[in-house]
This record gives C-alpha cells, sequence and structure tokens, in this order.
C-alpha cells in the first residue's frame, strides 16, 4: 500500500513517551481558555502532604552565609502525570481543557518539575495561583527541545493550577509527568508575609539597584541574575552573573559559587532556574513585586574544589539555551589580574529579593577566607560596604555567588560569604577571586575558567563586557511540528540571530536529507522513529552549528481504524530491529503483549475477539513507546 494512502487512516497518537522535554522556560504569554469561558470548578485536587518543617528548620538554624546558601524549600517525590491525574472538560468544536490542582498545606510557594514534558504544535500549558493573580506560560511545542528535564517558576501560595487546552484536530497529545513538587517555607518575596518590610525579604538597608548608586552600573545590573537552585531534594537561592569570554560570541557562560549546589546532579542542573531583570523600575521599592524573565536549565563546565580553605569557590555554567535579545542580556567583563580594586560595588539579589546594590570605597584586600591577615596570594577578596546617599546596602543570604566588581565595571570576584548583615554592616564579606578561579584551582579544564573563557588561549587577561552582539551568528531554526505520522511532512525556518548568508541543513531519516535554502519545506519522513536535525549558517565572519538530537518523531500508522479484526502496523523503510507491542483497556490494564523475531515494515495482529470499545495499542521501538487508541467496533 502506498505510504501516502496511510494518512487517512491516521489516529490520534495519544501518548509520547519519549523523555524529551524543554530546557527553556521561555514562554509565549496569553490567559487560559478557563477565564473566559466560564468552566465549572470541579476538577480534581492532588493534595501533597506537608513536610516536617520542624525538623527542616532546625536543620537549617545555623545558617550564617558563610560559604552555606540560602535553603528555602524541598522537594517532595510524587506520581503524577496527564494520564493518571487531572480533569478533562470538553469544550465542543474548540477543543477540551485538562485541569489539575496540586495543594500542600502552609507553603509559601509550590515549584513543579517535570521528568517528562513534551507537547505537540497547538497545544497550550498554563500554571497559576488560586486568585489568578499570577499566570505563567502559555508553554507550547517550542519548549520541546533537548533530552533534558524541564522547571516551571515558583507559583507563590499553597496551591497551583495546571491547565492545558487543546484544540480540536490536534494529532498528538501531551506528555506531561511530575517526577517532583517544590516545597518553599521561605524567602520568596510575599507582600502579604514581609514582616513588615516596604517589600521582598530582604533587609531594611539595602539599595535598590536603579537608585543613584546604580547610575553606572546600568550595563552590568542587566547580567546579575537570581537563581533557584535545584540541590537533590533541597531548594536553594543564589546569585550569580552571565559573564562574557575572548571570543564574544554571547556563548551563555554564567558565574557563581561553587558552595550554591555544590552536590547537584547533571540532572538538578537541567531544573536550574534563572531569573532576569527582577528588579525596582525605580529607587523606593515598588507597591507590586516586578515581573521578571526566566529561563530552566544549565550545564556545569567548571568549578572549585570543595572547601574555602582549598579553592576560590566558583562554579561556571553555560546555559542550555542562548538568551533571548527580549531580556536585554549583559555578559559582564572580568579582570583576571590579582590586583586590587580600590573601590567599586556588588549586585546581587539577597534573599532572593528584587536586585540591589552594595558600594565599597576603601579597598579589597586578599586574605584566607574568613581571616584577617594580609595575603598577596591568598584565594579571597576581603571587603567592607560603605554608607552610601540611599542606604548602607550590604549582602545576605540568597547574595552568594554574585559578582564583585571593580571601578572598571569588571567582574572581579563571587561571593563566598561573609558577616556583614544590616545589624553588622561594617563587618567584611568575602569574594573568591576570579584571578584564582583563572587557572590556580588544579590543572584540569574543570578546575578552571581560562579554558572555557579564553578557549582559544589568546592570553587576554581583561575583558569589557558585552550585550547582544550583532555580528555574530546563532544557529537557531523552528519548525511547524516535531511529531508526524510515517509519510507526513515539515517545514523548516531558519530563525537565526544576525545575518546568514549561507545555510546547510542535515535532516537524518529525511527526504531530502540535505538542503541549502534558508527556510526548506515538505521534508518527507518515511521511516517510523526518532531523527536529529543540524543547521549550519554562516557569514564572513563566523559559523555556527545547531543540532537538536532526536528532534522529530515519526509515528507509524496503524489501519484500519476503527477495526472489527485485523489491523495492519505500517513502519515505512526503515524497521528496527528491536520492537515490542502491548495491548491495554480504558483502565490501562494489559490485555496482552506481541512479540516479533524478524519485525518487517508491516506487521499483522488481529484483534477479533476483542470486546468491543476503546483499547489502547503500545507499540516500542527502539525504548521509544508510543500508545495509539483504537476502536474495536
Amino acid at each position: 500500500m502506498n505510504i501516502l494512502i496511510f494518512k487517512r487512516y491516521l489516529i490520534i497518537i495519544l501518548i509520547v513517551f519519549t523523555v524529551i522535554p524543554a530546557f527553556s522556560q521561555i514562554s509565549q504569554h496569553g490567559y487560559p481558555l478557563s477565564f473566559s469561558e466560564n468552566l465549572s470548578q470541579d476538577f480534581q485536587e492532588i493534595i501533597i502532604p506537608k513536610p516536617n518543617l520542624d525538623k527542616i528548620i532546625k536543620a537549617n538554624k545555623l545558617f550564617d552565609k558563610n560559604a552555606s546558601p540560602l535553603k528555602i524549600g524541598v522537594t517532595i517525590n510524587v506520581d503524577i502525570n496527564i494520564e493518571n491525574s487531572g480533569t478533562w472538560t470538553n469544550l465542543g468544536k474548540k477543543g477540551k481543557v485538562w485541569r489539575l490542582k496540586i495543594s500542600s498545606e502552609g507553603a509559601k510557594a509550590l515549584g513543579i518539575y517535570y521528568d517528562i514534558f513534551r507537547l505537540p504544535e497547538g497545544g497550550k500549558l498554563f500554571l497559576y495561583n488560586e486568585n489568578k493573580t499570577q499566570i505563567i506560560g502559555a508553554f507550547t511545542s517550542l519548549n520541546n527541545s533537548g533530552n533534558k528535564k524541564f522547571a516551571t517558576e515558583l507559583i507563590k501560595g499553597d496551591a497551583v493550577i495546571l491547565e492545558y487546552f487543546e484544540p480540536n484536530g490536534l494529532i498528538g497529545y501531551p506528555k506531561i509527568s511530575i517526577d517532583e513538587i517544590a516545597y518553599v517555607y521561605r524567602g520568596v518575596n510575599l507582600i502579604t508575609d514581609n514582616h513588615g518590610k516596604d517589600f521582598g525579604d530582604s533587609g531594611p538597608c539595602e539599595v535598590n539597584v536603579n537608585c543613584p548608586e546604580g547610575d553606572n552600573w546600568q550595563d552590568q545590573k542587566k547580567g546579575v541574575v537570581k537563581i533557584l537552585v535545584k540541590n537533590g531534594s533541597q531548594s536553594i537561592l543564589c546569585s550569580g552573573s552571565l559573564i562574557n569570554n575572548v571570543r564574544q560570541d554571547n556563548q551563555p557562560y554564567f558565574l557563581t559559587a561553587n558552595h550554591c549546589g555544590m552536590t547537584a546532579s547533571a540532572s538538578d542542573y537541567d531544573q536550574w532556574e534563572f531569573y532576569f531583570n527582577y528588579e525596582s523600575a525605580e529607587c523606593p521599592n515598588p507597591a507590586e513585586e516586578p515581573g521578571s524573565n526566566s529561563m530552566v536549565g544549565a550545564s556545569l563546565k567548571a568549578n572549585a574544589p570543595a572547601g574555602t580553605n582549598l579553592a576560590s569557590d566558583f562554579k561556571l555554567l553555560l546555559l542550555n539555551e542562548y538568551v533571548p535579545e527580549e531580556y536585554d542580556p549583559f555578559f559582564n567583563g572580568w579582570d583576571a589580574n590579582n590586583l586590587a580594586s580600590l573601590l567599586g560595588t556588588g549586585i546581587h539579589h539577597p534573599y532572593g529579593d528584587i536586585k540591589k546594590i552594595s558600594t565599597y570605597t576603601d579597598p579589597v584586600i586578599s586574605t584566607p577566607y574568613n581571616s584577617l591577615a594580609e595575603d598577596p596570594d591568598a584565594m579571597y577578596w576581603k571587603l567592607v560596604w560603605a554608607e552610601t546617599q540611599t542606604n548602607h546596602g550590604v549582602t545576605e543570604g540568597g547574595s552568594s555567588g554574585s559578582p564583585l566588581f571593580n571601578n572598571e565595571g569588571r567582574i572581579i570576584g563571587a561571593l563566598t560569604g561573609g558577616a556583614a548583615s544590616c545589624q553588622n554592616p561594617t563587618r567584611p564579606d568575602y569574594y573568591g577571586k576570579f584571578s584564582f578561579s583563572w587557572e590556580s584551582n588544579g590543572a584540569y579544564d574543570t578546575l578552571q575558567l581560562k579554558p572555557w573563557l579564553d578557549p582559544d588561549n589568546s592570553g587576554i587577561l581583561v575583558l569589557d563586557g558585552v550585550g547582544i552582539n550583532p555580528n555574530y551568528l546563532i544557529s537557531l531554526f523552528s519548525v511547524d511540528t516535531t511529531t508526524v505520522p510515517l509519510g507526513g511532512s515539515i517545514d523548516f525556518s531558519d530563525v537565526s540571530n544576525g545575518e546568514p548568508d549561507e545555510w546547510e541543513w542535515i535532516f537524518e531519516g529525511g527526504e531530502p536529507a540535505n538542503s541549502t535554502m534558508q527556510n526548506p519545506s515538505g521534508i518527507y519522513y518515511n521511516s517510523a522513529g526518532k531523527y536529529d536535525v543540524t543547521l549550519i549558517v554562516k557569514n564572513d565572519i563566523k559559523t555556527d552549528t545547531l543540532e537538536r538530537k532526536d528532534y522529530i518523531h515519526v509515528q507509524a500508522v496503524i489501519s484500519p481504524n476503527p477495526t472489527n479484526g485485523l489491523i495492519e502496523i505500517f513502519f515505512g523503510k526503515k524497521v528496527s530491529d528491536d520492537i515490542s507491542i502491548s495491548l491495554f483497556d480504558e483502565l490501562g490494564r494489559k490485555l496482552k503483549d506481541f512479540s516479533f523475531n524478524n519485525p518487517q515494515s508491516k506487521i499483522s495482529i488481529d484483534l477479533s475477539g476483542m470486546k468491543k470499545g476503546i483499547v489502547f495499542l503500545r507499540i516500542t521501538t527502539n525504548n521509544d513507546p508510543v500508545v495509539y487508541k483504537l476502536l474495536v467496533i
């Protein structure tokens, strides 16, 4: 049978089990459909047991900012997904909505960590609180990329509602699987829980970054970011900065402190959340909390050995995606010389609050950590903050990892800790030296900044910061869909940053397999499976490559559907050696397994004798399960 004829037999692909969640939390905005449809509020709620806060807080009561990050929450293991939880509501011609409320008594905020996250083209996911004052999303198929986990930013309060909209005619089914819930018990800047402060949870002496003290630091502040760290079962607040490299190609390198998530796993880093532009627009604290721009996910490139007496307490990450131009990012410059700065600033998010600036007017001193003894070869800069026009800014828990700037506006250190506070503003703070982190923590690339920030070994030791550089290329592309039936086609669009004049596309499993067009369309896929896509863009200045692994999903075709007995499954030209098929009823109970020693491009299965109604056929090829809905008549 001709492959193109299979389209008329295409059924709705219900579940894509492959673990390919997004690496960016960048959302498309909008509002959940339920806000305008006046839907019933009768949908499922899952109540998460409250953790033992007495035990947790007691364990953290000795926190003093000395090389110890600010713990604000814990994660709770769950098994919640769109298949086993939530309530579907049919909206007729518009489609249908899935909603689920997750709550936990006493939480100041809840965070959602996904072990699998994949949305089909046209689907939209929103999250919001009960009174609908905080809404995030829409998350769409644009968030599907990379074999990484996903996370969405904190929803304040003790309940969060997830709402997924599926329009009529959608091919594909969402895979939304939650394996952890973050229960936040302090430090999320709730105006209603601020202990009488004007805004947020930081101390009353702090200075907002857009006060007069920040007038000369407007570029540098754009690189400073608040971090929600995941470290195993701990939720932690830290700060850090985008940092420039000698190639000045906008690679999203990010500097913070090693003690921020010291034992974080690669999976944890994929769920770190980065909040850009979280600041007051003016000097006074705002009446309402300002918004921010967020991203999720990073990988560890280098870090110092553990222990402040052994190393300079730095951590270098690479964000999982380029920072969008609309975030107006700034990649801060640095000075790798071991020279004491005469004056400068620290920019940070104390206690996770809006961005603050602290000022020093006396020279920094080279010392061991938490020491008063001056040593020019030591690993830390010691300083004391100055009283300024607006107040006497210091650092607090949550400021860990934030950059220290010299009077030239370049980073010379990352905050490890210290004794400064609003109660004791003249006590010293300590920053891990950038100059020591450069190449003195050890011989390996994973212990140094230099191999990453000067990959060509140019010998440059001083570099200014830079914004988005239009002279360089960043290879990016989009598609009309990432999931197609066997014999289906996909249109590709170049959305690279910069001005490429050459394009080279590589379509694994596609026909044609290559293209030099800017926006190739009608790329056909005639074999079921997962396939990579690569785009190489070039101009006179630079070449850049983007490879997305297992990006395109081509689904087998089953016919006929409905059926009264024999069905045929078509896999196309290329057939996997590893195929297993299982049959399930509507309640998820397995009815039968099928195995094949020598699978062919077409496999026949006899369903005669089955009870009439809906059944589900799960087809697994090379550990890639997909479930199809069949109607037996």
